[in-house]
């Protein structure tokens, strides 16, 4: 018996216990999916834009190319194209196949008429866009009016500047105002030093005018009370270093570069209040988003482009 029992113990078979290691990636831990999906997404939004262009009229074929071949040729603010094609281009046609040149080249020419029937439609869509700008310009004025209201109502601290901050439509543009009181809202006194209030509502309004492409024009002024430095520093310098000190907070703030064309310093020549000129309403910075004309939008050769129009600093002309 204990022979069989020792039999039937040798013929018992090891237990072999098998652990399998699962990877170390779980589904959430590996990134590759996601490299492989947005090249995915990539490629089919390429295919749709070809198909798409494919599909198109042979107009809008040219019209793809020609804004690939020159962006800087279409505004700004409609994305339309403002520099017109030169009606006096003309191609030599070819002198056929006796000679071995090119054949079957084609001739573009314009009669007077179309030149003419051209340029008054160019006429008509650039008034049409200075309108639309103007337009734009008008609407600004109400969203700043909303920020600042918004600004006061978060922060009733700034209930002081709101005072003091004009914005009105004019002539020449957009102007907005900020006008010193007795407590110097907006500049330490008697320096170009910038208030932290005064640094905060220019950042804010930077980061809308940025939006609009007209130009912007910084003014700076005081009353008729004279400086009393013995350093010959006058009102003249104090006008325009504190225009340029608003510059400068516009600037980095949100205005795109070349959106500001001139920055000057007026002293007490240009008054707010002439029939009181040592009113304190006349010690103002003004920032005067320009108007755009319709000539603006009719590039030529001869004309002087709008960013290079020379900035006057601490002029003293009228």
């Amino acid at each position: 018996m204990s022979d069989g029992q020792d039999q039937g113990h040798s013929k018992e078979q090891p237990i072999i216990i098998k652990k399998v290691k699962k990877g170390g990636h779980g589904g959430h831990h590996g990134g590759a999916w996601k490299v492989a999906y947005a090249d995915f997404v990539t490629a089919m939004m390429a295919l749709f834009i070809v198909l798409w262009i494919l599909a198109s009229s042979e107009q809008v074929k040219m019209a793809v190319a020609a804004y690939y071949d020159d962006p800087g040729a279409f505004s700004f603010v409609t994305g339309k194209r403002t520099i017109p094609i030169d009606l006096e281009m003309q191609q030599e046609q070819g002198k056929g196949d006796k000679e071995g040149e090119g054949k079957g080249d084609m001739v573009i020419s314009f009669s007077q008429d179309m030149r003419d029937s051209v340029i008054q439609k160019l006429i008509e869509q650039a008034k049409g866009d200075s309108v639309s700008a103007a337009q734009k310009v008008v609407q600004m004025e109400g969203e700043l009016q909303k920020l600042l209201n918004e600004l006061v109502a978060d922060k009733p601290e700034f209930q002081k500047i709101l005072d003091n901050i004009k914005i009105e439509i004019t002539k020449e543009g957009l102007r907005i105002e900020l006008m010193e009181t007795t407590e110097n809202v907006f500049f330490q006194v008697g320096s170009a030093q910038l208030t932290k209030q005064a640094v905060d509502v220019l950042k804010m309004l930077s980061e809308e005018i940025g939006k609009l492409p007209n130009n912007v024009v910084i003014e700076g002024h005081t009353d008729s009370r004279k400086y009393s430095a013995s350093n010959g520093y006058s009102n003249w310098e104090l006008s325009a270093d504190r225009a340029n000190a608003a510059r400068k907070v516009l600037t980095y703030g949100g205005l795109w570069e070349g959106q500001i064309i001139q920055v000057a310093g007026y002293a007490d020549k240009r008054l707010r209040t002439p029939q009181n000129p040592f009113d304190v309403t006349n010690r103002r910075v003004s920032i005067l988003v320009k108007q755009l004309s319709s000539e603006q939008f009719l590039p030529t050769t001869t004309e002087k482009p709008v960013n290079e129009v020379e900035t006057n600093h601490n002029s003293e002309e009228e």
